[in-house]
């Protein structure tokens, strides 16, 4: 129960710790942390959307993974996910540092090392761009130690990095002096070892060899290759007993830096070594060594997994790619574009100007032709009712009272005839008469809707019983919803002549037999809705004729909204919605 109390005493502690680092600075890549630690670094940057703290805690993450089991899927994906988040804080220092740690775990892989050759070349035109000498001398020795080392492995003329291995080998050693960088110099030195080892030059390379060992720091990555290569070369002088030291060495800072690339080649050397030595109990174990640490690289799960797993990463890394590319050129457009604002700033306000006043022009002149054109269409629509109802009164004053006293005059001289006549003549020419009166009085009311006066609810179901009258084979159905408001006596009559050219166009073009009227009354707006079960038609190809150009020159009056739904063979319907106060009535 302490032991528990002691454990969950020391996690709390670590995590305020963790805590209280995350806000005033950030770790240190040189220093260790635990997993515990670092997740728990990895939720409060998270809280505070800390990109940077982010990047830092994954690529701390990262090299944990890598300490432990050097190349493995949880070694880069980390990486991959640190390069992610200082991509999105702009760090591209921080990025590259990232990407250059997996193109360094994949420069060691035969099967991966094309791409670390890609990674290290991006970064290095990235710091060329920058002229940041130190970086361009850093990547350029990367890029040449798979040159030295990797090269063979390419086939073509496009096989090698740089034109002139040797040569920029060289200039590169001089520029590692010039910086008096000691990390660099130690590595440009066993890099050109390796190189005069490769052409068996083994005197020379022994010398840069110890230059190089000289300058190395204990249990580091370049010790171990310096061990390494100086008991290559004793071996190649058949000093088989020092190489043997040499590679011993060697192979003890590879087993601290858990690199089983190197292991297994330091083994195959030992193993030869012993070989050749009559040692055949030290040469088995070293084979064995040889062939566990090739299977523990080379064949094991995880390298595969960690191949496997490289595609989908690339991904957001060519994405990545994609967006930092684009980052720039949106950099160099922006100084482009400055530059240009800054030339040309006066002429484009001037122009502004001159274009908003044309525009305000513009605007009222359009306003003024709608307004004529407004004006044109209230004229128009006043004189055809004005027409309509002259001739609505000349036919029901002159015509239907001429036909009237014909009729009163007939049924005067019926008592003078005898019954043949009347049969024969008097009674058909009376009822002809009252067809014609029946026929002038519908003229008459179609062209000035009397019904009007008794409401505009009872004037539409009065039109829908002439229709029906008209039609006996058609079916036609009304019905109003809510309670009808007060409609001006214009809209009224609009609205009304909508509806029976709507009927009209129904019965007579559509052939529906089934028609169906809709009224929505509303407080400030009228809805119409008309639907037949007609032929249809095709809205995109029907051409708008006296019909449908009537309504919608009523509905833009009023100010209203029109809908067309139709389709071949699949009926028609119209919607309508009308403004109970016609925002156009004042129109002089």
């Amino acid at each position: 129960m302490n032991l528990f109390r002691k454990i969950l005493s020391s996690l709390f502690c670590t995590l305020l710790f963790c805590a209280a680092w995350a806000q005033k600075q950030y770790p240190d890549l040189k220093d260790r942390y635990s997993p515990p630690q670092i997740d728990s670094l990895i939720k409060i940057y998270k809280a505070n959307n800390d990109a940077r703290g982010l990047g830092i805690a994954y690529e701390l993450k990262g090299i944990f993974f890598q300490n432990i089991y050097f190349y493995s899927t949880a070694t880069v994906n980390n990486f991959f996910i640190s390069s992610q988040y200082y991509f999105k804080n702009d760090d591209f220092e921080s990025y590259y540092r990232v990407k250059k740690r997996i193109a360094d775990l994949f420069s060691i892989d035969d099967a991966m090392y094309t791409r670390a050759v890609d990674y290290y070349r991006e970064a290095l035109g990235y710091f060329q761009e920058r002229g940041d000498v130190s970086e361009i001398a850093g990547y350029k020795l990367d890029l040449l130690n798979i040159a030295i080392n990797k090269d063979s492995l390419r086939e073509g003329p496009n096989g090698s990095i740089f034109p002139d291995v040797v040569q920029t080998l060289k200039t590169t050693i001089e520029q590692c002096k010039k910086l008096q960088d000691k990390s660099y110099l130690t590595y440009a030195y066993n890099l050109y070892a390796s190189y005069l080892l490769q052409k068996r030059e083994l005197d020379e390379a022994e010398n840069y060899i110890d230059m190089s060992l000289k300058m190395s720091e204990p249990k580091t990555q370049l010790e171990l290759l310096n061990f390494f290569h100086k008991g290559l070369i004793k071996k190649l002088k058949n000093n088989l007993p020092e190489a043997v030291v040499l590679l011993r060495k060697s192979e003890l800072i590879a087993e601290i830096r858990n690199n089983k690339y190197l292991m297994q080649l330091i083994c195959q050397n030992l193993a030869e070594c012993y070989t050749a030595l009559n040692n055949q109990a030290e040469a088995i174990n070293y084979w064995k060594k040889t062939a566990a640490a090739f299977n523990r690289f080379y064949n094991s799960g995880e390298t595969q997994l960690t191949r496997n797993e490289f595609t989908s990463n690339e991904l957001r890394v060519i994405t990545m790619e994609q967006q930092l590319a684009e980052q720039k050129q949106r950099y160099w457009n922006a100084i482009l574009y400055s530059i240009f604002v800054a030339l040309v700033l006066s002429g484009i306000i001037a122009y502004l100007i001159f274009k908003s006043r044309m525009r305000e022009k513009d605007l009222i002149n359009q306003r003024k032709i709608s307004a004529l054109e407004l004006k044109s269409m209230k004229s128009l629509i006043e004189g055809q009712e004005k027409e309509r109802n002259r001739v609505a009164k000349d036919l029901h004053d002159g015509l239907g009272a001429n036909l009237s006293s014909i009729k009163l005059f007939i049924e005067s001289q019926r008592d003078k005839y005898d019954a043949t006549i009347q049969t024969q003549f008097l009674n058909p020419l009376a009822k002809n008469i009252d067809d014609a009166c029946l026929e002038t009085r519908s003229i008459s009311h179609d062209l000035r809707p009397f019904s009007l006066k008794y409401g505009f609810n009872s004037a539409l179901g009065d039109l829908v019983k002439k229709v029906q009258t008209a039609l006996p084979q058609t079916e036609v159905i009304f019905h109003s919803y809510g309670e009808e408001p007060q409609i001006g006596e214009e809209i009224a009559l609009m609205v009304y002549r909508i509806v029976q050219e709507l009927l009209n166009n129904a019965a007579k073009y559509a052939k529906a037999t089934q028609i169906t009227l809709q009224i929505f009354y509303e407080p400030e707006q009228l809805s119409v809705h008309v639907e037949d079960d007609g032929q249809g038609f095709d809205l995109q190809k029907v051409k708008e004729g006296n019909g449908l150009g009537n309504i919608r020159s009523r509905v833009d009056y009023l100010g209203g909204q029109v809908i067309w739904q139709a389709a071949p063979q699949q009926g028609t319907a119209v919607i309508l919605s009308i403004p109970l106060q016609n925002p156009f009535k004042n129109l002089g």
